[in-house]
């Protein structure tokens, strides 16, 4: 058993649990040299954390050109603004009505139009965004078109169309940008000619026959696309003393497309056939909307962009910042623990627990283990075998080579009594197989002997089962001493 070592000095035990380097603590250096390593960041690391940012720097500004390229004119205050010089405002087509002698009114919201004085047969109402207008509303713009003025709707849905009770629905469809030919009788689109008019929203005759109100009105479908669906939409009816239109898209009224085409020609047919026109971009969303499509369409294309945006830069910084599993990478350890050491501490462990029968057991079945390898013997024998130990109300099974041929073999080769031999290997009596093997004199020599040396039991105190365990540490020194000295009797090491 190895000698008790002396406690570290105050010093190393602080540089030890400090890891000073030069003290044999983690932080110090080991038998395989120096493990000492430096604590920031790796030029590799920088490098990939550059590139990422980079890489989101990147996206983010060209989704932002998008967004400024694709939702700015759509979405923003001067798109369709009858006094916007910008590309996507009608500056240009409200300075060419004036000429003509139409008095063009800008206004934000339906219901001041509605109030203004006037008589609605010298009237024309272009209304923008219909679908924020409720049904009331929506219903005095149907009765402004039955009393003589032409009411044009752009971008009207739906829900628009089943408020207004009219024969028109809408279909799913793409216009390809480009001229088209007008395709019908209306005798404006006729005049226009070719024109590059598309829209969002394209009308189509229903499917089944209308009844009601929408029964005796007729609508006119011009500019139809070959997939089906047109962008243009003009009813009347006849008990209306003016029109009812629909416009998918007003583009070709813009400042940038009213010169291409005949789109001036049929933006002048549309809008000029009565002195006063009102200009009205809704601002407002009424109660009770008749967009049936709910407030998701009154966020705008923008919006959905800025979602976009936001998702990519999600995903982008979760691949950056996520943990990434690659192949088992070996390390040296820091530590490197002689075996000694483990020794020491092991024993340790025992005495502050002052687990003297388990330390005894640890010695035993360390020299059980030598001596059945020296002696040729199996290394395990049957499940228990080799007895058990008890520590406190516990007990544990001990395994090992068979304690009978074992004990026979060693009381052969050193010529001590079979009984003592027992003692030192397997301690007191408490295990089943002391208490069931044979008596000495009846255990069979290796070989086939049928006789062991020195069989008789000498009167000493000792039951035949085996000697006290260690109740404190000079009886556990002593063991430790027999047992060595047993091992260097047996020889062959």
């Amino acid at each position: 058993m190895t000698a008790p070592t002396a406690p570290a000095s105050p010093p190393a035990r602080r540089a030890q649990q400090d890891g000073t380097p030069g003290a044999g603590g983690p932080g110090g250096p080991s038998a395989t040299g120096s493990t000492f390593q430096p604590t920031g960041p790796r030029p590799a690391t920088r490098r990939r954390v550059t590139i990422a940012l980079a890489v989101v720097g990147v996206v983010v500004l060209v989704y932002s050109l998008i967004a400024v390229a694709i939702g700015g004119p759509a979405g923003g205050k001067e798109s369709l603004d009858a006094r916007s010089p910008a590309p996507a405002g009608t500056m240009a087509l409200a300075e060419i009505l004036r000429h003509r002698g139409v008095d063009v009114t800008s206004r934000d919201d339906v219901i001041d139009a509605l109030s203004a004085p006037g008589e609605a047969a010298d009237l024309t109402m272009v209304v923008i965004r219909p679908g924020r207008l409720d049904r009331f509303t929506l219903e005095n713009l149907r009765r402004l078109a039955a009393d003589g003025a032409d009411v044009v709707l752009v971008g009207a849905d739906s829900g628009v169309l089943a408020t207004l009770d009219v024969p028109v629905d809408t279909v799913d469809g793409i216009t390809l940008p480009g001229a088209k030919t007008p395709a019908c009788e209306l005798a404006e689109a006729r005049t226009a000619g070719r024109a590059t008019i598309s829209g969002s929203v394209l009308y189509d005759r229903p499917k089944e026959a209308p009844d009601g109100r929408a029964a005796g009105v007729a609508a006119t479908f011009c500019y139809a696309s070959s997939a089906g669906g047109a962008p243009l939409a003009v009813m009347t009816a006849p008990g209306w003393a003016g029109r009812l239109v629909l416009l998918g898209g007003a583009g070709f009224l813009t400042n940038a497309d009213l010169d291409r085409e005949g789109n001036a020609a049929l933006a002048l047919g549309l809008l000029a056939r009565h002195p006063h026109l009102d200009w009205v971009i809704q601002e407002q969303v009424l109660t009770d909307p008749a967009d049936g499509d709910g407030v998701a369409d009154l966020l705008g294309p923008g919006f959905w962009l800025t979602c976009l945006q936001i998702l990519i830069a999600l995903v982008l910084l979760a691949l950056w910042r996520g943990r990434r599993l690659g192949p088992p990478v070996p390390e040296p350890l820091p530590v490197v623990v002689r075996a000694a050491e483990t020794t020491e501490g092991r024993g340790r462990l025992y005495a502050a627990a002052r687990a003297r029968d388990l330390a005894a057991e640890a010695l035993r079945a360390g020299l059980r283990a030598r001596l059945a390898d020296r002696l040729g013997l199996p290394p395990h024998g049957a499940p228990g075998a080799g007895g058990t130990v008890r520590a406190g109300a516990v007990a544990k099974e001990i395994s090992g080579p068979d304690p009978a041929t074992l004990v026979a073999s060693v009381a052969q080769r050193t010529g001590r009594p079979a009984w003592k031999i027992w003692a030192l290997l397997y301690g007191s009596g408490g295990s089943p197989v002391a208490q069931s093997a044979p008596p000495p004199q009846a255990w069979p020599a290796p070989g086939g002997a049928s006789a062991m040396p020195d069989t008789r039991q000498p009167d000493t105190g000792h039951s035949d089962s085996g000697q006290p365990e260690p109740r404190d540490d000079a009886a556990l020194l002593r063991l430790a001493k027999s047992l060595d000295k047993l091992d260097r009797q047996v020889g062959g090491r």
